[in-house]
């Protein structure tokens, strides 16, 4: 015993003589550093990712996106993408597009009859009162992009398999196409969409030029739409996203864009894209 704690005092007593420091194998930042999922001079295909619009009042718009980048370093790249978008009417929009005068309040609710909403309308005095505000149908974009990707880690899952991720930023500029519906003052039988009722002693009626009759289909609903006005933009986007890799060359990734579409009719738009899906990197 005497000479076992001898021999480990020399030891100790060498270690501190020639300045060696005690580090754990896990220790270290070359840990991390030697990465099993390198970026530098590699090209990644992404996609296809699949999403939406979140901030959109009166349509959903779902994303079909993908794009390929090239990275000059670890944490530098650039790259191309394209997103196609797929139109879809929420129920805000055909109701205020199908809204009721009633100045009698007979027909409930206001968005939609019960029964025939035609033959309520007549029966009640009523007429069609839509409202047209303005709406934009997103179609297509081409983007490009820098990529910065200041964060890479490796992490614990279930303390049993090892998950690799990075952190990473996009930021450019490109062109949106879409189909814009501008705001309708006056319906497609001249009358104005909304206004004045005429009290008759208890009886209230709508003058002529207010509303449309459920005869003139042509001036509510989707039919009484003003036409489409096909428009492109300039836009510029930034966005935040994180990669899970696997299999040495595959991820799987989530993401958040803000795009903004330049020289509308009130002089920019924001539309903020959630997306995920799939990449491969060579």
């Amino acid at each position: 015993m005497i000479k076992f704690a001898f021999a480990l005092i020399l030891v100790s007593a060498a270690n501190i003589a020639s300045g060696a420091e005690y580090q754990k194998a896990t220790e270290g930042n070359d840990v991390v550093r030697d990465k099993l999922y390198p970026k530098n001079g590699r090209v990644e295909l992404n996609g296809p990712d699949f999403g939406l619009i979140l901030n959109q009042s009166y349509v959903d718009t779902y994303l079909v996106h993908g794009g390929i980048n090239y990275y000059f370093s670890e944490t530098w790249g650039a790259g191309g993408e394209f997103a196609l978008g797929m139109n879809q009417d929420k129920g805000e929009r055909k109701c205020i597009e199908t809204f009721y005068i009633d100045p009698n309040n007979t027909i409930v609710p206001e968005c939609g009859a019960q029964g025939d909403p035609d033959s309520d309308l007549s029966s009640g005095g009523g007429k069609y009162g839509p409202a047209y505000v303005p709406i934009r149908e997103l179609k297509y974009m081409f983007i490009a992009n820098a990529v910065w990707s200041p964060i890479y880690g490796k992490q614990l899952f279930m303390l049993r398999n090892t998950n690799y991720f990075d952190l990473f930023f996009t930021f450019g500029g490109g062109l949106a196409m879409s189909d814009f519906y501008a705001r309708r003052d006056t319906l497609n039988n001249g009358n104005a969409p909304s206004g004045d009722v005429i009290d008759n002693g208890g009886t209230k009626t709508i003058p002529d030029n207010i509303g449309a009759s459920a005869a003139q289909s042509d001036s509510y609903g989707d039919s009484g739409r003003p036409i489409a006005e096909s428009q492109t933009n300039l836009l510029v986007n930034v966005g935040v996203g994180q990669r899970f890799h696997f299999a040495k060359r595959f991820n799987v990734k989530v993401e958040l864009r803000n795009f903004t579409l330049l020289g509308t009719q009130s002089g920019f738009e924001n539309m903020f894209a959630l997306w995920g899906g799939f990449g491969m990197r060579f």
